[in-house]
């Protein structure tokens, strides 16, 4: 795995976590009603992400190693950033 793809699933992982935040805050301040539909919405969209990333990287990866620790690679992000939601959250 090379050190462009990790680059560029952290900045992935970051711009969703940044864009969450972002997003629940505008949403907040400006129709706080939605905002439960809000967080449902980006939890999906979160999910999918993760899940089609490893999805894609499976079809071109010639090594399962390659395949195992790039799924855990954004487990771990996945995990990072619905911890910096929750806290941003609480």
């Amino acid at each position: 795995m090379s050190v462009y793809l990790i680059l560029a699933t952290v900045l992935a992982f970051a711009a969703l976590t940044a864009v969450y935040i972002a997003g629940a805050g505008y949403v907040r301040k400006n129709s706080p009603q939605h905002l439960i539909r809000f967080h449902f919405i980006m939890v999906a969209v979160r999910f999918l992400f993760a899940v089609t990333a490893v999805g894609i990287y499976m079809l071109f990866a010639t090594d399962r190693t390659d395949i195992m620790h790039f799924a855990v690679l954004v487990i771990v992000l996945y995990l990072v950033m619905m911890v910096a939601t929750l806290i941003q959250k609480h």
